[in-house]
């Protein structure tokens, strides 16, 4: 068919094989699901993964800094933060800097879980970005960069 070259790999085309969100799904799926596999004894999803990891490089931060450092919805960052906690892999300290504010931060469980994680993560984007050569993959992430 013409203009989807390098997109049949045996599967049922859908129609929509040029539509941006569709692809950038179908991406994140797949690189979600490497992911996923790579950590699955841990007991975490991608997403607390994600809260871990930008504690361990970036500190601790309160909770409505962590859901945006991550790109995740506020409504529902209260509950990952509440599955970390009962998890034991992050801690809440309230700090006097305003009503209600708490600072999040890794426990020693969190940094010895996070330490393994973090190379795995590494792994799955190898895993997921392959296909492209070193400069591709370098302009790729630069143009999802760019339209975010």
């Amino acid at each position: 068919m013409a203009g989807n070259k390098g997109v049949d790999k045996g599967e049922e085309q859908s129609g929509l094989e040029n539509q941006v969100g569709h692809l950038l799904r179908r991406v994140f799926h797949n690189a979600r699901n490497r992911m996923q596999k790579k950590i699955s004894d841990t007991g975490l999803s991608p997403m607390q993964t994600s809260a871990l990891t930008s504690l361990r490089k970036k500190g601790p931060t309160s909770q409505n800094k962590l859901g945006r450092r991550i790109g995740m919805e506020p409504g529902n960052v209260h509950g990952l933060v509440d599955r970390l906690l009962k998890k034991g892999m992050i801690t809440s300290k309230h700090v006097d800097d305003g009503p209600g504010l708490h600072i999040l931060d890794l426990t020693d469980e969190g940094c010895a879980v996070v330490d393994k994680v973090i190379p795995l993560g590494i792994e799955a984007n190898k895993e997921t970005l392959a296909p492209l050569s070193p400069k591709e993959q370098e302009k790729f992430i630069e143009y999802l960069r760019r339209l975010l």
